[in-house]
């Protein structure tokens, strides 16, 4: 497991990426023992995942969007799918790095990606929080969500670019492999959601 040492440089570290600071991945351990700690970042996302499951819940209840599982059913879905991004992920960025001939900057892209995901849902937060004390509607918080993907997708590119000392396309190329993931994981999920109007 990361120490608190760790794990606050960390989030210092992908905060400053995101200020595009030059000084940002002097905050983060490149050691292959840190690539493997790094996933413990995830432990700190999963209650952020578990509200941003049950939120959903209500917001497509109150658009009567119809499902074919129940409510336990579909966080079930829902948490596999984060879960299987999370190990999937690491995986296509392999052979991602090895297309690209950024081979070298695979682990510490790695590190720092886990490591902002948590930053990544702090974003994200904010628009399940306001429906859920009722500031916003079903409306207004998916438009602040989407807001708020956009940033994250560019949190993300730059990332990408800063780690792996890439081109802009280039870091581009890795967000697409990311988004394509994701769209194929979801895909298979809705089969299982079976979601309807």
């Amino acid at each position: 497991m990361p120490t608190t040492s760790e794990i606050i440089r960390a989030l210092i570290g992908s905060w400053k990426i995101a200020r595009r600071d030059p000084t940002a991945l002097a905050g983060f351990d490149f050691s292959a023992d840190a690539f493997w700690r790094s996933f413990a970042a995830y432990i700190f996302v999963i209650p952020f995942c578990l509200v941003f499951i049950t939120t959903q819940w209500r917001m497509m209840a109150d658009t009567a969007q119809m499902l074919g599982v129940s409510q336990s059913g579909y966080a079930l879905i829902e948490l596999a799918t984060y879960v299987a991004f999370w190990v999937l992920y690491p995986i296509a960025m392999i052979f991602a790095c090895r297309v690209f001939n950024l081979t070298r900057g695979f682990a510490p892209y790695i590190i720092v990606y886990n490591w902002s995901s948590i930053l990544v849902m702090v974003l994200l937060a904010p628009s399940y929080v306001l429906y859920s004390l009722g500031v916003a509607n079903v409306g207004a918080a998916s438009f602040l969500l989407l807001i708020a993907f956009v940033t994250a997708l560019i949190y993300r590119w730059q990332i990408a670019l800063t780690v792996l000392a890439t081109t802009p396309a280039t870091a581009a190329s890795i967000i697409g492999v990311e988004l394509a993931l994701a769209f194929a994981i979801n895909f298979v999920a809705s089969a299982f959601l079976q979601i309807g109007g």
